[in-house]
């Protein structure tokens, strides 16, 4: 119920796409966007909650996070002045932190899980985000030819999201990890 859910405020966002111009409907497509990854987040979240790791995994998650943060401050010193409406920064960095928390919570599901349902999800979760930092490019960087691959990267997105949904109910642990 969630995946459909998700995939209702993702095609009512794709919808808004046709007046993302007015910094209304842009600001709703945002927060409609943030609600579907957060969804799609607690769709996998009871099954990782309880995922036990090293102190070195920590670091090294803890540093990747503040890595991505940062590149996250430099997108949205990029974005030309002409596209600045109120909250827009805000709803920036909070739809960055939800795509971050999604590809931390697909990994993480892949790699317990290490099935076909866990890896449609993490395919499903890269290839929406490539397509949402390619259709960054495109439109606030005007490099309009990266439209191709957001569409590609949406479309093969949504498939892996299906093909996950189709198979949701077959999970089983890696052994090792259920252990640890």
């Amino acid at each position: 119920m969630k995946i459909l859910v998700a995939f209702s405020f993702l095609l009512f966002s794709d919808i808004l796409l046709f007046f993302y111009e007015n910094s209304l409907a842009s600001s709703v497509t945002f927060i409609l966007r943030i609600v579907a990854y957060l969804l799609l987040v607690s769709t996998v979240f009871p099954q990782i909650r309880n995922l036990k790791s090293s102190l070195f995994q920590r670091f090294v998650f803890l540093l990747v996070f503040g890595v991505n943060l940062v590149m996250l401050v430099f997108l949205v010193d990029m974005i030309p002045a002409k596209f600045d409406y109120p909250y827009m920064n805000v709803l920036f960095y909070a739809y960055g932190i939800t795509m971050l928390a999604l590809l931390i919570a697909a990994i993480s599901y892949n790699n317990r899980y290490s099935d076909e349902p866990s890896f449609f999800f993490a395919a499903a979760a890269l290839f929406l985000v490539f397509s949402d930092i390619t259709s960054f490019i495109a439109y606030y960087l005007e490099f309009y030819e990266f439209y191709y691959p957001d569409r590609i990267f949406y479309i093969l997105g949504l498939a892996g999201l299906i093909k996950f949904s189709r198979f949701a109910g077959r999970r089983r642990a890696v052994p090792q990890l259920e252990s640890l």
